[in-house]
């Protein structure tokens, strides 16, 4: 009997545990860097590790779904609003490789958006505090804008730009498009959807025909 059971059993374990996303994932790669000049990248900045004409990178995930149509203006996609969201990363969902720091989705003081112009990629809205050189500063990353700025003493955000720069928008600026699939499983959301529900129920007939076959078989005997 256990061998009859097995294929129904692993069958229902198996639709179990590939719950559908609600919405279609990429993964994608960008470009920034820092304008040409002295004036665009100042101490403690410049001479430690940052310098005018510096590029950097990073990647996020994008949701397909939620691309505003052409003609739409401006649009900011807030990651939060990813229906699969749960199941992102931060580690995922946003990388900028910033020189020698990293920043992740999770640094964000604000929640984090991928800005789009009229359906074409448009950089971000990205804010996150960080310390460097024993004071503390923003990163700011409005749409193709890119800066640090100085901290007040209350951690406000002073006019004081100390580095300018910029995010390369457009959607050829959106580079190594790769197919991405949210972490799913055990409390990982989703719902089955109506040929999964089908399997399962193939898989439990296929259950309760091998015990009817078991229990046949001990009456005839």
């Amino acid at each position: 009997m256990s061998r009859m059971l097995m294929p129904a059993i692993a069958a229902v374990a198996f639709v179990v545990s590939t719950p559908a996303l609600a919405d279609v994932y990429n993964m994608a790669d960008f470009s920034a860097g820092t304008f040409g000049g002295n004036a665009n990248v100042k101490a403690p900045f410049s001479g430690n590790g940052y310098f005018p004409g510096q590029t950097f990178t990073g990647s996020f995930v994008f949701d397909n779904d939620l691309i505003p149509a052409a003609g739409s203006g401006f649009v900011n996609v807030l990651a939060n609003s990813f229906p699969d969201a749960a199941n992102i990363p931060a580690s995922d969902q946003f990388v900028f490789k910033f020189g020698g720091l990293t920043f992740t989705a999770a640094d964000a003081i604000a929640p984090m958006a991928i800005q789009y112009n009229n359906g074409k990629f448009n950089g971000f809205f990205y804010l996150a505090n960080f310390a460097f050189q024993g004071a503390q500063y923003q990163l700011q990353i409005q749409g193709g804008s890119l800066s640090v700025v100085a901290l007040d003493a209350q951690n406000n955000p002073t006019f004081n730009n100390l580095v300018n720069g910029y995010v390369n928008i457009g959607d050829a600026s959106v580079t190594n498009i790769t197919s991405y699939v949210p972490i799913t499983g055990p409390g990982g959301g989703g719902v089955p959807e109506p040929a999964t529900w089908a399997m399962m129920m193939l898989g439990m007939f296929g259950i309760g025909g091998a015990l009817r076959y078991r229990t046949t078989k001990v009456s005839f005997a």
